[in-house]
């Protein structure tokens, strides 16, 4: 009996000694994590994708007690674009460290606690699900860790992983609120987790709603209405700041430009009514639901392989379609293993709205589902590979070696290809990070000349505008902003160009900043045409600034809005 009980007391403790090992395996790769991003040098990116911009802009407008607005936009309207969670948080930098750009340093700072935040709740997820071992875990944790659109996410000050690491964790509780012992404190919990990924994106919306779903199926109506009453309060905030507060469009005489600039206003005041005149008024609703169809059966295999960097292009494109049919059969497979959990009602309705949505950008909308979509590809090969380690030999036989043969092969084929565009994306990553770095102190300069050369009450145009107005105080908007139909028709995105700088007239706006990576974020044709539009009129006028090395130029605006000749 003694020798028993020592010999339980030893497993026990192996046991524990496995755990923290697990742990400090994570600890690893968490600092792994943190290193790559910081090599990228997450500042140069600030105000690349402009929605980092108008959050810390935003964020400063809060500590500064001047409400939820956007400061740089001229007339300062209501922020009605984004939820309210993540610029409060950023806001507590400006509370901090009021100093710009000094403060960045601690947003970033903020932002990887985030990120860390998503690699741990992706463990937690993993290890839980049926079939997958801790250290199976912990090498698909590190896959997420990794993985160039995480890193490149992890470097820029957006919503997208604070997001994915409140919407991994609300997933992760609802599987313990689904459970019949749960208490209801549980279901609470997941509740707040589900009604804050709402206040941090719209996107939660859905989530919350799969999560009901799923807590209604399992347990009845009175989890579920808990889980509800919970959620409530989170999107009524949302629905009260996105539709009942309205930022009046600004008048402006009827002209060939007019449609552009209600356009533009709209991307700033309300995305909701941006996407109506987008998909609606141009006609092309069914054109981006088969795109984003599309898109959405792709991506997962586009988080591990991009052609660009794949040769030959056939190869690429094959290899493609294969792990993404790996991973949505994979799903289903784990399905049938562990249930539908929370998580799969999560992706479901997460889907709906993405399938209408203009802008195509999935690699970013279904980065909580990322750990989810590598278990299920992990899932499938190890089911394949057990399959064929599992066949008779008498009935296998040289059969089984040649299949055997053959997926070693393509195994092999499939990682160094990973591996390939991996180490491009990243090195791409690593490229815009040194472009944007060797043009900002250019861009300073130029934020400079406004600050000191300029009134106080001057509005600017610029194509990173929030930026601006960080750097100098000065209120300002895009030239313009390309309707995401023009992908699909040439002719909106025409009438667009000849607009490019038609926000000038109803905005009063007394200066044009031009610098040389202008509509980088824009698809092409619409970058490069955009780009010629600019040298077209540039070659007309002078700036009052040009940078030391001509990166950068500023023009002066007439009353009329058109460049000073």
């Amino acid at each position: 009996m003694n020798k028993s009980r020592d010999e339980l007391a030893v497993f026990q403790s192996r046991l524990r000694q496995i755990h923290w090992l697990h742990w400090i395996a994570l600890s690893a790769i968490v600092v792994v994590y943190l290193l790559l991003v910081v090599r990228l040098h997450p500042r140069n990116f600030f105000g690349l994708s402009q929605d980092d911009t108008l959050y810390f802009s935003s964020a400063k407008a809060i500590a500064d007690g001047q409400g939820y607005v956007s400061p740089s936009i001229p007339g300062t309207p209501p922020a009605t674009k984004y939820p309210v969670l993540y610029p409060w948080i950023l806001s507590w930098v400006w509370r901090w460290n009021p100093s710009f750009p000094a403060n960045l340093s601690s947003a970033l700072t903020l932002h990887l606690a985030f990120g860390v935040a998503y690699l741990i709740a992706a463990f937690v997820f993993l290890r839980r699900l049926p079939g997958i071992s801790s250290t199976a875990a912990l090498v698909l944790t590190a896959v997420c860790a990794v993985n160039p659109i995480v890193l490149f996410l992890s470097s820029n000050l957006m919503s997208d992983i604070p997001f994915a690491a409140v919407a991994l964790s609300a997933c992760i509780i609802a599987v313990k609120a689904n459970e019949k012992e749960a208490r209801a404190r549980t279901t609470v919990f997941s509740g707040i987790l589900s009604g804050l990924s709402i206040l941090i994106r719209a996107m939660g919306v859905p989530l919350a709603a799969g999560l009901f779903v799923a807590i209604a199926l399992r347990n009845g109506w009175r989890r579920s209405a808990v889980f509800a009453a919970c959620v409530l309060p989170f999107s009524v905030a949302l629905l009260w700041r996105s539709v009942f507060l309205t930022a009046k469009l600004p008048p402006v005489a009827s002209s060939s430009c007019s449609q552009s600039w209600r356009m533009t206003w709209l991307y700033y005041t309300s995305y909701a009514g941006f996407w109506r005149a987008d998909v609606f008024s141009n006609d092309v609703f069914w054109q981006t639901v088969a795109s984003n169809l599309r898109s959405i059966l792709v991506q997962p295999g586009l988080y591990f392989l991009k052609g660009t960097y794949v040769r030959p292009a056939i190869l690429a494109v094959v290899l493609l379609i294969v792990l993404s049919a790996v991973a949505i059969r994979g799903l289903v497979r784990l399905a049938k293993l562990s249930g539908w959990q929370p998580i799969y009602f999560a992706l479901a309705f997460s889907i709906l709205p993405m399938l209408i949505w203009d802008y195509s950008i999935m690699g970013r909308f279904l980065i909580p589902f990322l750990p989810l979509l590598c278990a299920a590809i992990w899932t499938e090969v190890r089911q394949t590979v057990s399959n064929l380690w599992h066949t008779p030999g008498r009935e296998g036989g040289a059969d089984r070696k040649i299949a055997a043969g053959f997926l070693c092969l393509s195994g092999a084929v499939l990682c160094w290809c990973i591996g390939i565009s991996w180490w491009g994306e990243i090195h791409a990553v690593a490229r815009i990070s040194e472009s944007r770095a060797a043009l900002l102190d250019e861009k300073r300069a130029a934020y400079a000349w406004l600050e000191q050369k300029t009134a106080r009450n001057s509005r600017i145009l610029a194509y990173e505008d929030a930026s601006v107005f960080l750097y100098t105080g000065r209120q300002s908007l895009r030239p313009v902003i390309f309707s995401a139909a023009g992908v699909y028709r040439p002719d909106v995105l025409n009438s667009e160009l000849a607009c490019i700088i038609s926000s000038a007239k109803p905005l009063s706006a007394n200066y044009w900043v031009v610098s040389d990576d202008d509509f980088f974020a824009e698809w092409d044709p619409a970058r490069s045409r955009a780009h010629e539009r600019e040298e077209e009129i540039e070659r007309m006028i002078h700036p009052v600034f040009r940078s030391e090395h001509g990166g950068v130029r500023i023009y002066k605006l007439d009353a009329d809005g058109e460049p000073a000749r």
